[in-house]
């Protein structure tokens, strides 16, 4: 029954009726609430405001000065307030900032003093006191308690023309509220669920007998559904949707039973038709599948001698040219050694000047050394001159002392003497700094001819070493001009033997270019008979596998008509 229609359209209108059930109920709860919650709070403010006559401003008046004893007797008024109705939770005496001034014990048995600063509704407040009248708080939780309060203002004098100076407070249980609309609220829930309960079955009692006939017709589309058209005729006449489903579904088990009689008919002949066909055709592709392969094979072996006269071609073309290669570097060859020759001979007369004019440089480095020798001879003299003036310089100087002694001695007849002695001594002074500078120089140049008589020894050794070695090389020169000739001869040889292979090779790749032409042409022909005996054989495979696929589909269009009870 779970999947039963009656019972979907049931759960959907039922779900309906709840939904709008649950919306009411929770409109009117809301609505309840609000009016409750205005007639208890106008209840709270209108009990405070009543209060505030039995308690004296002037007790107020003294609170606010600090005297005790008056809080302890406007507490005794406030107990009176509480004891006398249940609703109250609390009452007490603020002032317009929230701190307590005065309370009743219920409040003094939470902790609370006076002095202690209270939570109050601050728009409630503000409110009371520009309207200068008794007012009420929103719901609040503030000490242990879901509180709702009720403010009353407390005039100088009882004089509402006067300045406020206190708040009365009575304290509610705001949770009365939801309480007290949840009674008000709850009896008509109850009540309206009866009808709902009434409805509901109505309801599904109603769908039920209108969707019976539609089991009936269900039933009778799922006899046709499994291809049982022997089924009879519905007969259901109301003027609604289930009387034309009925005539819709007798339609259509009539005009199944027609088209699947003519397919049944048609189905057997083409069947018959198919495998006759059939047979033909697979005759026809082992034929035609036996000249393909023959042709095939035929394409296969002349392709084979196209390949290998095309690579004998080729190993030929590689050989002729080969020889053309050889015979070219041959020939380069031949030049190149005639090249050297030439080279060689002249590298031998160059050789032959380059001995000539070793033997020249050897006679001028003897000659240098003859002359450096000479040189060496003149600078030993020139150290003996230089230290001949040195010894007359230094005597001189001696004098010259000795000159500046005696006209000392003389005193004013020697001062010309002493001038004349002085310059002496100078002038040998200078000598002595001139020779020095010459022994020197001297110096320098004794060891400068030294390194020149060193060099020149060591030039003259590598000159002769050279001689000697232009004449191994002339004669090594005239070794490979000789060498290069008879090398000439035979390489020129080995050139004429070249072009002769060269000019045979290049007429045996004419001939087998002509052959392998001939043997491609041959393999063209044979490949268009191969092809188009493929493209037959491909044709006729085509028109089998159709052929079949038309018999195969013949086969079940057979056992679909044959699952039809006509």
């Amino acid at each position: 029954m779970k999947n039963n229609l009656t019972v979907h359209l049931g759960m959907i209108i039922v779900g309906i009726i709840a939904s709008m059930l649950l919306i009411t109920s929770v409109a009117t709860y809301n609505t309840a609430y609000n009016e409750l919650y205005k007639a208890a709070g106008i209840e709270a403010y209108g009990c405070a405001n009543i209060t505030t006559g039995l308690i004296q401003p002037d007790d107020v008046k003294k609170i606010l000065a600090g005297d005790t004893s008056a809080i302890e007797s406007v507490g005794e008024q406030l107990n009176w307030t509480t004891a006398h109705k249940e609703i109250f939770e609390t009452q007490y005496i603020i002032d317009l900032d929230g701190k307590l001034l005065s309370m009743d014990d219920n409040l003094r048995e939470d902790g609370f003093k006076a002095g202690d600063q209270f939570y109050i509704d601050k728009e409630a407040v503000a409110m009371l006191v520009e309207m200068q009248h008794a007012t009420y708080s929103e719901p609040y939780e503030f000490a242990d308690l879901e509180r709702l309060s009720g403010y009353a203002p407390i005039f100088e004098d009882h004089d509402p023309s006067k300045d406020i100076i206190a708040i009365s407070v009575i304290d509610f249980d705001a949770s009365i509220v939801s309480d007290r609309t949840w009674d008000v609220v709850s009896k008509g829930i109850l009540i309206s669920l009866i009808p709902l309960i009434l409805a509901s079955l109505i309801t599904l009692y109603l769908i039920r007998r209108k969707t019976k006939p539609l089991s009936a017709l269900i039933a009778h589309a799922g006899e046709i559904a499994k291809g049982n058209l022997t089924v009879e005729d519905t007969n259901f006449t109301s003027k609604d949707e289930v009387g034309d489903l009925s005539k819709i579904l007798n339609t259509l088990a009539s005009n199944l039973r027609e088209i699947i009689g003519t397919i049944q008919t048609t189905s057997v002949k083409l069947t018959n038709n198919v495998e006759n066909n059939s047979i033909s055709l697979n005759e026809m592709k082992d034929a035609v599948h036996q000249v393909s392969t023959n042709m095939s094979e035929t394409a296969a072996s002349v392709s084979d001698g196209t390949i290998t006269a095309e690579r004998s071609s080729e190993i030929l073309q590689n050989l002729a040219q080969g020889l053309q290669i050889s015979k070219d570097r041959a020939d380069s060859t031949v030049i190149n050694s005639k090249t050297t020759m030439d080279t060689a001979k002249e590298g031998l007369t160059r050789a032959s000047e380059i001995s000539h004019d070793m033997d020249k440089i050897k006679t001028a480095s003897i000659e240098t050394s003859e002359t450096i020798g000479r040189l060496n001879e003149a600078t030993k003299q020139i150290q003996q001159i230089t230290g001949s003036i040195s010894a007359i310089a230094a005597q001189t100087n001696l004098l010259a002392l000795n000159a500046s002694i005696e006209a000392a001695r003389a005193g004013e007849h020697g001062k010309g003497f002493a001038v004349v002695a002085e310059e002496v001594r100078k002038l040998a002074e200078q000598s002595n700094n001139e020779v020095d500078q010459v022994e020197t120089i001297i110096k320098d140049i004794t060891e400068s001819i030294k390194l020149v008589v060193e060099s020149t020894e060591e030039s003259t050794k590598l000159i002769e070493t050279g001689s000697s070695t232009v004449l191994q090389t002339s004669q090594s020169l005239s070794d490979i001009s000789t060498a290069v000739a008879i090398t000439v001869e035979e390489i020129s040889m080995i050139s004429e033997l070249t072009t002769i292979e060269a000019d045979n090779s290049k007429q045996v790749v004419e001939l087998i270019t002509q052959l392998t032409e001939s043997i491609r042409e041959i393999e063209q022909v044979t490949t268009s008979i191969s092809a188009a005996t493929e493209e037959t054989t491909a044709s006729i495979d085509e028109i089998a596998l159709r052929s079949n696929e038309t018999n195969d589909i013949a086969h079940q269009l057979n056992q679909i008509v044959n699952k039809f009870k006509l």
